[in-house]
């Protein structure tokens, strides 16, 4: 279903579950009148995500680090042909 044929509050309130918002703070984004607490609580929702990307990417360089040693224990490292060699 193409989001433009949701009401705004339906199709917020999904993309904000889909990222793991608090329910409670959905709530209150979708029923207050108030554009700032709506920026507040948006606000403080993409420090979270932030956070959340930051601590991933550290899990991944440490992920790499370790299936490299892994591999370079496994087998020689090799350098690859240079192009000339390649031509022969």
């Amino acid at each position: 279903m193409d989001a433009s044929a949701l009401r705004p509050g339906d199709w917020a309130g999904g993309v904000l579950q889909s990222q793991e918002m608090p329910p409670d703070e959905i709530r209150a984004i979708l029923t207050t009148d108030d554009p700032e607490l709506v920026h507040r609580y948006l606000e403080l929702h993409r420090e979270r995500l932030e956070e959340r990307l930051a601590d991933q990417r550290q899990t991944l360089a440490a992920l790499e680090h370790v299936l490299a040693e892994s591999a370079a224990d496994r087998s020689p490292v090799t350098a690859p042909a240079s192009s000339s060699a390649r031509r022969r």
